[in-house]
């Protein structure tokens, strides 16, 4: 987070107002704003293990609180949710979450050296490492059920927020988020908090900033600019404690700077050449693009149009602060959450950036997995949706570039090259017709659109596949159902990742997927309130495919690999603990209190990026479907049926850290009394706070059991010998340890 957000100097010029102010108002908040303050300031919702666990327990429960409260003050808030990073924005996350990832090693020291409450407060400082993005499909929904309207902006949420409060538009009254809001020609006044329980908000007035200041508006935005945002580092001067004794330095110190060098950046970045050039030596240039990216924010006006501010006086080189210009349709499915900013930001910044991870390790199979093979996935989604764009777009190439190493760059599509699949991915979803719904009755009548097991299923029956090619009469044109839409997107998808052939029959990977999901479905069915389970059982197939979901012990922290058995045993239960971790404990709104395990937080790393290249070849078929005009590009519900669509869920390591725990240790397995009251007993010792730990055991287990049988179809064909070897034996460790019921099962 950018120094100036803490900045002290700015919390002793806020006022504090009576919320009752605030009523019968709707206030423009900035979601993510809104999200960090409540990772901050929650006091009886404290979670700070989130970065070691890789996410939040209680987070919900705290939305809807706050949720609640905004509406018994007759307050309506109007989020605004950010989407495509700003250019510099990327470089900017990567340098500040390297600092952090080297805070998070002092953690992990403290842990494995037995020092649990300095370990703790210090994972606390560390928060600031976990993307709040991760945190928009859960607030969203939220929203969405309140029926409460929101918005995504273009590029960061200020810019849009700025031009509502510009414009004195009706659909907000005041204007609540970071300080970054008063770099844009906002009216006044910028709510920064609000308190509850006191019934008192804290806001900020710009005008009275430059008045205490005694500067001028650019010249406090040069200033402002200076010290740091989201998408500029701070002026290397200013972090320099030779120059600046007392740090954290803030904005007071970039205006005495900038007093020195006749209020000009050009002329005080002269005066500290030698420093700039060792520390940073672009930094003018990239002040220049943040301040014209400032000067021309991008925002969607009340008309619906994507516009840029002072758009007259836009100069020729445009792009190198506002990115390539893409059609403003694209805008438009970012803004109704059709899509999300990642498959877009590719595109705009010509740029595949991989952030930084919460573990911090970068793993050899982890540095394969985003630098080779996710490539040819992110190949794909880009050439689905740059076949629909102006020919500009199309032939620019887009590279590569990751967080572990500045040096790094490769390229992820060429246009001067063949594609590294020769596959002609339009071709092949074009194949996919319209089934009418009494048809597919009639072959499947179970049938559920978007349940991922019954597209699979249904395929199985040689007389449904027959119903699923496309002819004149059932071409898709303008498609309006969302159950339509959404078996047609998850079909394509499978077609498109090999689980389906070009004659719509399973491949052996498309049968494997579908025996692990038939032996999961009592569980689905047992459970039905557990969500998500047949799209782990998807990403388990991918994570198996992509060779990381297996009992390796070669790991980042030796410490915690299971303490009990011989190597044999030790890598059955890691297999058995990964499977695990793709699946969610449910845990009461209370911190997260019991063990660690920084291999499984690893583990989750490599899934996070699968699911997130996953999610971006999912959301490039479904942009793709309405650039052809395929599916009625005017409906209401665009949010819901993109995020009924796989992979945006991404639980954290709790459960796969639980039931490593409770399968590690010396009991008799065999004996059903000493494994019932290790179940018994379990919970309250190492997740006090878990909901249904039985159940969720059980879940794990299945799953677990249900991966394998899929796997078992393969007969050694897309899995090595030695893989299915170890799948096997984990299942003979599990098998004893499993407790039965009282007919045996």
């Amino acid at each position: 987070m950018p120094v100036n957000f803490e900045d002290p100097w700015f919390k002793g010029q806020e006022v504090s107002y009576n919320v009752s102010e605030l009523q019968e108002c709707a206030i423009a908040v900035d979601a993510s704003y809104f999200l960090r303050q409540l990772l901050e300031q929650a006091e009886n919702y404290n979670e700070p293990l989130l970065t070691a666990l890789g996410g939040l327990t209680g987070i919900q429960a705290r939305i809807q609180v706050e949720l609640d409260n905004w509406l018994r003050n007759r307050t309506t808030p109007f989020f605004i949710f950010d989407g495509q990073p700003m250019v510099g924005q990327d470089k900017v996350t990567t340098k500040q979450g390297r600092e952090i990832q080297k805070q998070t090693g002092v953690a992990w020291k403290l842990y494995s050296e037995g020092q649990a409450e300095a370990a703790v407060a210090a994972f606390g400082e560390c928060a600031n490492l976990y993307n709040i993005q991760a945190l928009y499909p859960m607030l969203q929904a939220e929203l969405r059920l309140r029926k409460l309207h929101f918005l995504v902006a273009p590029f960061n949420a200020a810019a849009q927020i700025a031009y509502l409060d510009m414009i004195d538009s009706d659909q907000c009254g005041g204007i609540m988020g970071p300080l970054e809001l008063m770099l844009y020609p906002i009216q006044d006044c910028v709510i920064r908090s609000i308190d509850w329980v006191s019934n008192t908000c804290a806001a900020i007035s710009k005008k009275n900033v430059m008045k205490v200041l005694n500067v001028s508006e650019p010249h406090f935005i040069d200033a402002f600019l200076m010290t740091g945002t989201p998408f500029l580092p701070p002026f290397p001067p200013l972090t320099d404690s030779t120059l600046v004794k007392s740090q954290p330095y803030n904005i007071v110190d970039a205006i005495n700077m900038l007093r020195t060098a006749d209020k000009s950046v050009t002329m005080v970045s002269t005066t500290f050449h030698d420093l700039i050039k060792n520390q940073d030596p672009t930094w003018l240039d990239k002040y220049r693009k943040a301040w014209m990216a400032v000067k021309h924010f991008v925002y969607i006006a009340e008309s619906g149009e994507v516009k840029v501010h002072d758009a007259d006086h836009l100069t020729n080189d445009n792009h190198e602060y506002l990115g390539l210009q893409i059609p403003w349709e694209m805008f438009h499915y970012l803004s109704t959450g059709l899509i999300g900013p990642r498959l877009l930001s590719w595109i705009t910044h010509s740029q595949v950036y991989v952030l930084p991870t919460l573990d911090g390790s970068a793993t050899e199979e982890y540095k394969k997995l985003v630098s080779s093979q996710l490539v040819p996935l992110e190949e794909t989604a880009l050439s689905l949706v740059l076949a629909r764009l102006h020919r500009g777009i199309v032939y620019k190439d887009i590279k590569a570039k990751v967080w572990y190493d500045d040096n790094y760059s490769a390229t992820v599509l060429d246009h001067r090259h063949e594609a590294r699949t020769k596959t002609n991915y339009g071709v092949q979803m074009a194949t996919w017709g319209v089934i009418k719904e009494a048809d597919i009755k009639q072959h499947f009548p179970g049938f559920e659109h978007g349940s991922i097991f019954s597209e699979v299923h249904a395929l199985t029956k040689p007389d449904f596949v027959k119903l699923t090619f496309a002819k004149q009469e059932n071409k898709l044109r303008n498609v309006e159902s969302a159950s339509v839409i959404k078996s047609i997107c998850l079909w394509r998808y499978l077609h498109v990742r090999g689980y389906i052939d070009d004659q719509h029959n399973l491949t052996n990977w498309g049968k494997a997927l579908d025996r692990a999901m038939v032996t999961l479905e009592p569980v689905v069915k047992k459970f039905p309130t557990v969500p998500y389970l047949y799209e782990s059982v998807l990403v388990a197939m991918e994570m198996v495919r992509f060779g990381l979901l297996n009992g390796s012990l070669k790991v980042v922290e030796p410490l915690s690999l299971p303490m009990h058995g011989d190597d044999d045993d030790k890598s059955s239960l890691m297999l058995i603990s990964r499977c695990a971790t793709l699946l969610k404990l449910r845990h009461q709104a209370n911190g997260y209190t019991g063990p660690l395990s920084k291999n499984l937080l690893t583990f989750h790393s490599l899934a996070g990026e699968v699911r997130s290249a996953e999610r971006a070849l999912m959301e490039a078929i479904l942009a793709s479907l309405f650039l052809y005009g395929q599916g009625q590009r005017k409906r209401d519900d665009s949010w819901e049926l993109s995020h009924q669509l796989p992979f945006l869920f991404n639980p954290d390591v709790a459960l796969g850290i639980a039931v490593k725990t409770y399968f590690d240790e010396t009991i008799n397995w065999n004996s059903e009394k000493e494994k019932a009251e290790r179940l018994a007993t379990f919970p309250d010792a190492f997740v006090p706070y878990s909901m249904a730990f039985s159940e969720d055991l059980e879940i794990a287990c299945e799953f677990f059991e249900a991966v394998y049988a899929g796997l078992q179809t393969l007969d050694g064909q897309g899995i090595s010998a030695n893989d299915l070897k170890a799948w096997s034996k984990a299942n003979e460790y599990l098998s004893p340890r499993t407790l039965k019921d009282a007919s045996g099962n």
